[in-house]
């Protein structure tokens, strides 16, 4: 069990007031420092994840890895910064991450939403991939999710308007399955740092809860996607997450307001606003 652990938001949608000079920015990244290891979960969509980094004397060069949890351009958007400034760095993510992905709304041009560069322009500026749709170990009590199960029916993407791009140039629906969570095993208990929860969050801490063989998730922090989720969705979240024990929800990103307002009713002073800038420690 990893003792001191650290949690940094460098990236997301809101700043805090006073904002101490950092940005917010429609993404997410987040610093994990455990157990010897600093490993940066996703790089924002470009804008902030370098001022944030210096407003918050953060420094990013050293970094044990980078996580990316699936390929849209508002959790990628920083790499190529990122690699000007360190250099070489082990990357780790699904295969699909790399699909080319759209948003697409009848009536209006496709907008392309994936990693705005070749894995092979990356590669030059020092990104040295690994890509598992299994579990990958990090370090001494981080593991990687890789491809979540999505078992719950009342978590079914909804997300009519996502696509992907074959290579004979037609579209097909993306189903996202190169979403997927870190997880912590901290002296106080289980930590899940999610990017955008698109396999449902519900889906994700119970995968979380099949691998760790534990039934209590500690804190959950990150996106939650329920930005967009009728009030039946919300009503079962809640309703379902009583049953990890949480004891720490930080929300943020793709979680909105209307999601944001129903997990601090439901959990109150377990609740933490999340916005840029905002620390976590634990054990």
């Amino acid at each position: 069990m990893l003792s001191n652990v650290k949690v940094t938001t460098l990236c997301e949608n809101s700043a805090p007031a006073p904002s101490r000079g950092v940005m917010g920015e429609h993404g997410m990244s987040m610093l994990l420092e455990a157990g010897g290891k600093r490993i940066l979960f996703d790089t924002g969509g470009g804008l902030s994840l370098l001022h944030n980094a210096r407003k918050l004397n953060v420094d990013l060069g050293g970094l044990d890895g980078l996580v990316l949890s699936h390929g849209h351009y508002d959790h990628t958007g920083g790499l190529k910064d990122l690699l000007e400034q360190v250099g070489s760095l082990s990357i780790y993510a699904h295969p699909d991450v790399f699909a080319d992905k759209y948003h697409l709304l009848e009536g209006e041009e496709p907008r392309r939403i994936g990693i705005p560069w070749p894995k092979e322009e990356l590669e030059r500026l020092g990104a040295r991939f690994s890509l598992s749709r299994g579990l990958v170990k990090l370090g001494e009590g981080i593991i990687l999710t890789g491809e979540i199960p999505r078992r719950e029916s009342r978590e079914e993407n909804t997300e009519t308007d996502l696509y992907y791009k074959k290579p004979d140039g037609s579209f097909a629906p993306d189903l996202l399955t190169d979403d997927q969570a870190v997880i912590v095993e901290s002296a106080v208990g289980t930590i899940v740092l999610l990017g955008c929860a698109h396999s449902g969050l519900i889906n994700t801490l119970r995968y979380v809860c099949d691998i760790t063989g534990k039934q209590q998730i500690y804190a959950c922090i990150g996106g939650t996607h329920l930005m967009s989720a009728s009030d039946e969705r919300l009503e079962y979240t809640i309703e379902a997450l009583q049953e990890f024990n949480l004891q720490q929800v930080a929300p943020c990103h793709c979680t909105g307001p209307k999601g944001s307002l129903a997990l601090f009713q439901a959990f109150g002073d377990r609740f933490a606003h999340n916005p840029a800038g905002t620390v976590f420690n634990f054990g």
